[in-house]
């Protein structure tokens, strides 16, 4: 039988092994939450008990790549993987999360700008995905060092919160096409209101928090989709119709 899991803390909240089993009713293969306090625990019991692949959700999306041996070139510009894949000695790393942006930039295929909220895994891997699809991208930081270091090794731009916070309000006075214009990306955990919501309201709004949501639940709940088909892909060979 084949083995995956999703590894993080905390995770049992996590709808992944009800999409798995969705689309991989078959059982010849599982999908199990192997919730451990740290990733040298996570990664060894996945290694013990024979996992193929596993996802990697927080906090652990940085810190696995220390195990990581074949990193994509994506991962690697992160820094961070939401999923990896054993192979003998070999760990590959992968991120989803870019595919599924892409993917759901594509799909409102107007859009000319993007500033993504937030300089975690989830943050960079949109800026890069929007950066790909020709997006004229800017990602922004509570730590804004941290936006900046990764802007400058990515050919994207950074601002400070208050500085993306002003941006918002110069492109969204008096341009009722904004919505057609502009994608934000909220890529924070948690809503902590680090911008004013009247100015999310008025770009086109996507969220990775899917349990939470700011303002958009329709598109973390896509976020989510999306990424764990192309897991699936990864994991299997075979694309699953979610």
């Amino acid at each position: 039988m084949k083995k995956f899991a999703l590894i993080g803390n905390p995770i049992q909240h996590s709808q992944s092994p009800g999409l798995f089993k969705a689309a991989y009713p078959s059982t010849s293969m599982r999908y199990d939450l192997v919730e451990e306090q740290s990733i040298e625990q996570s990664i060894e019991k996945l290694k013990e008990q024979g996992y193929q692949a596993a996802n990697v959700t927080a906090p652990f999306k940085e810190e696995v790549m220390k195990y990581v041996t074949d990193p994509d070139p994506i991962s690697k510009t992160i820094g961070a993987s939401n999923l990896i894949i054993f192979d003998g000695d070999k760990i590959y790393s992968f991120n989803t999360d870019y595919l599924a942006v892409r993917r759901m930039v594509k799909e409102l295929g107007y859009a000319d700008r993007a500033i993504v909220i937030g300089c975690g895994g989830a943050g960079k891997a949109a800026a890069l995905a929007c950066r790909d699809e020709g997006l004229d991208t800017t990602i922004c930081n509570r730590t804004e060092e941290k936006a900046k270091a990764f802007a400058n090794e990515t050919g994207i731009k950074s601002l400070s919160l208050s500085d993306a916070e002003s941006l918002l309000k110069v492109l969204t006075l008096g341009n009722p096409n904004i919505k057609k214009n502009l994608i934000v990306i909220y890529a924070i955990p948690e809503d902590d209101k680090v911008i004013d919501r009247s100015l999310l309201k008025k770009a086109t709004l996507i969220e990775a928090n899917y349990k939470d949501p700011v303002l958009n639940p329709n598109s973390g709940l896509k976020w989510l989709k999306y990424q764990a088909a192309e897991s699936f892909k990864l994991f299997t060979g075979i694309t699953p119709d979610l």
